[in-house]
């Protein structure tokens, strides 16, 4: 069957529907950084397991992942629904999710190996079904519309939605666990029903989305020419020698190594080296949404006039540049001047946030265009799959280190030892990472205008016209 390609496929998308797919990147924020931000913490603190056994729980999700996220993204490239390829797993992924974060986050009274075995079945149950939301989510971001401006401005609209998400997860449970916890609960019991709460309102979020995207979906199908295989070693060797796609996931896994562990750390810096408790900490959160949110609407406009991809760039490495510095300056004497250092130093995950997905978009025009398929699932899920590998590196990197250095989640006081290696965990380790991220982009050679070339000829080729790589020719190598 010849390709059908919708008539308003670079079409613009109305504000409402913006906004209401932006929803979905609500629950995703809710989901991804409450587990990022409190998961080490919940166990060394509350469950009883050691950094280095807890570090290596969160490690192990990475294996899982190896495999659920190619399949993931298969099956949403291939999903027969009526409603939509990617669509459908929004509603089926929603209140399962929620569910097992109440189940993950729940202190059990096992013994030994029974206990671990009982937080690394959900914790991959987690990742599961996280994938089975996040693959077809962002994916359908990329398949609102082709036009690549109006990308931008989805992700920035998203970005927004996505910094209240990253409120939910982290300022609003630590201020929910301070309020259970003065209203005479356990921190036990405060933290199981602080997560009941946001889990709810992750799920809410997400069928929200799923609503509010109906009928917008594209359905772009494959060239008659083109090959689809169920190999999916094939697949993979096919997406891997896609050179600017390698830049992309190299800058996923240094950023989200980089956030894992500035996020994870928060709460121990806050703890320890400013001797502050949960609703205290509440803020520093607080200025990280802030600051997120207003970098997220600015930068919008900045990406669209000057390129995504310098927008990315500068901001990445200002942020962490500013996240190094931090470790010779004094923000460990000021509750307030650490909340104002978390605002400043968002601008390099605002950039990552909001413009690391248009990047990632722009790779399934040059995969159709080499290969006359539109694999949107399939290549979300490495993406995908290399945050997940970088965030699994940094909580193995983070649980260790806080080992090694003599922290004892026992002592009320930790030795200086341990108080520089948090303030490290908290400034310099993600901070080079964060540079690490704008350098793969330096190297991504996908600009405006050489995209732009290339959805011109990608329409002529669609059309079986006569067209040419000119101008383009190092995007399809």
């Amino acid at each position: 069957m010849r390709k059908i390609i919708s008539p308003d496929h670079n079409r613009k998308i109305p504000f409402g529907t913006k906004v209401g797919y932006s929803l979905g990147g609500t629950g995703d924020a809710i989901a991804y950084d409450f587990i990022g931000s409190f998961l080490l913490f919940f166990f060394t603190e509350l469950a009883g397991l050691s950094p280095a056994v807890a570090g290596t729980i969160i490690s192990v999700a990475v294996v899982w992942s190896a495999i659920t996220d190619p399949i993931m993204g298969m099956l949403s490239d291939r999903s027969p629904s009526k409603h939509g390829k990617k669509r459908p797993f929004l509603l089926g992924s929603a209140i399962p999710l929620a569910l097992i974060m109440m189940f993950l986050f729940h202190v059990v009274n096992f013994d030994g190996n029974a206990k671990i075995a009982y937080y690394v079945i959900f914790t991959l149950l987690f990742w599961a079904a996280y994938t089975a939301f996040n693959i077809p989510f962002f994916s359908l971001g990329g398949c609102l519309t082709t036009n690549t401006e109006e990308r931008t401005k989805i992700r920035s609209v998203a970005q927004v939605f996505n910094f209240i998400g990253v409120f939910c997860a982290s300022a609003l449970p630590t201020f929910l666990v301070g309020q259970f916890q003065n209203a005479g609960y356990s921190e036990e019991a405060a933290w199981q029903y602080a997560v009941i709460i946001i889990g709810t309102i992750a799920a809410i979020a997400i069928l929200l989305s799923w609503n509010a995207t109906r009928g917008y979906e594209l359905d772009i199908k494959d060239s008659e020419d083109s090959e689809r295989t169920n190999n999916i070693f094939r697949e993979i060797k096919e997406v891997m020698c896609i050179k600017p796609y390698l830049n992309v996931l190299a800058c996923q896994f240094f950023f989200y190594a980089s956030y894992t562990i500035f996020t994870s750390s928060i709460m121990y810096f806050a703890t320890y080296n400013l001797g502050v408790g949960e609703t205290e900490s509440s803020l520093i959160y607080t200025g990280v949404t802030i600051g997120g949110i207003i970098v997220a609407i600015l930068l919008g406009p900045i990406a669209v006039k000057f390129d995504k991809r310098n927008a990315y760039i500068t901001c990445m490495i200002l942020g962490g540049g500013l996240m190094i510095l931090g470790k010779f300056m004094p923000i460990e004497s000021a509750l307030m001047v650490t909340v104002i250092f978390a605002a400043v130093v968002n601008i390099g995950s605002a950039g990552h946030w909001t413009l690391s997905y248009t990047l990632l978009y722009d790779i399934f025009e040059i995969d159709e265009f080499r290969s006359g398929r539109r694999r949107e699932g399939f290549l979300m899920a490495y993406f995908s799959f290399c945050g997940k590998l970088g965030a699994a590196v940094a909580g193995f990197i983070t649980g260790w280190i806080l080992e090694m250095s003599g922290y004892d989640a026992d002592l009320a006081v930790q030795s200086t030892e341990a108080l520089a290696a948090i303030k490290s965990l908290f400034t310099v380790w993600p901070g080079v990472l964060c540079v690490l991220s704008g350098i793969a982009i330096i190297l991504y050679p996908v600009t405006r205008k050489k995209f732009e070339l290339l959805l011109v000829n990608l329409e002529l080729k669609r059309q079986g016209k006569e067209y040419t790589t000119e101008g383009f020719e190092r995007l399809i190598k």
